[in-house]
């Protein structure tokens, strides 16, 4: 029995303009299974253990592989598997212009080696970490996913591209003005669309030089800053009674009041209704 490759999936934006990852889940049943060529980067994390053969570009392989596993898929190329057992996987499309900004001249580095098996636990969490934030529908919002997704993409450039890019050296940070810009920038979009493609682009650097340069230069990633900033900006609101919970989780840039709270309490280890208790 053939299982039909998924033809949506949730995409995920990092420029505004075309999404750089998309994120599907799929289960493959016993038997023949077919995946058709995908013309972008395609990784396949596998969400139960299976078995399965299939002819790979060393050959023809068999493999009994445990959940977590992790492929780097051949561009551009069908497959055919014979399942030995029912599985799941999560996939995930990475765009080439995802790969192409993270690095310094637009370049990505000559192309990404295909492996079928790879026990590579940095994959595997920037993966699940996608997965598990599409299946709790994005609550952490797009600048945090812009960031998991330039992390992804740099991490693939750097290690599995057959012309890795150099390391980049940030010591010393960004320059102050540039800094001070990035920043106001921020406060600027904390309660709307803050794209981290933006902000690489105020500092006139790639997405991942940015975001090295920008932890140098404060000690915390620009999602961690920005989460702080709407935190303080939750405080702040909190302070006028009139103002509900659900309008302060909205005008500091949280999904809603659940999340709020859940932001908040890792914080601040108290609840936004027994912070502001605490003000009367």
């Amino acid at each position: 029995m053939n299982e039909q490759f998924p033809s949506s999936s949730t995409p995920v934006s990092m420029t505004g303009e075309l999404p750089a990852v998309s994120i599907a889940e799929f289960s493959a049943v016993k038997g023949e299974w077919t995946i058709p060529a995908i013309k972008d980067v395609s990784l396949a994390l596998s969400l139960s253990n299976f078995s399965a053969s299939w002819r790979g570009s060393r050959g023809l392989r068999s493999e009994a592989m445990s959940a977590g596993t992790v492929a780097i898929c051949e561009v551009d190329r069908e497959r055919s598997f014979d399942m030995r057992n029912d599985a799941n996987f999560a996939v995930v499309l990475v765009r080439n212009e995802a790969l192409e900004l993270v690095g310094r001249d637009g370049s990505v580095g000559g192309e990404l080696q295909p492996n079928d098996v790879l026990e590579d636990q940095t994959l595997r969490r920037l993966m699940t970490v996608l997965v598990e934030e599409k299946r709790n529908g994005f609550k952490s919002g797009a600048f945090f996913l812009d960031g998991v997704a330039t992390a992804l993409a740099s991490y693939l450039v750097h290690h599995y591209s057959t012309m890795p890019l150099g390391k980049v050296s940030v010591r010393g940070g960004m320059a102050p003005a540039i800094l001070r810009r990035c920043i106001e920038f921020m406060e600027s979009r904390l309660e709307g669309d803050l794209k981290l493609g933006d902000l690489a682009r105020e500092a006139g650097l790639s997405t991942s030089h940015f975001v090295r340069s920008f932890r140098e230069s404060t000690g915390k990633t620009p999602y961690q800053f920005v989460l702080h900033r709407r935190v303080e900006r939750a405080r702040a609101l909190m302070r006028d009674p009139r103002v509900s919970l659900t309008e302060v989780a909205l005008a500091s840039g949280f999904a809603d009041q659940h999340h709020l709270a859940n932001v908040f309490r890792r914080m601040t280890r108290m609840t936004p209704s027994s912070y502001r208790r605490s003000l009367q």
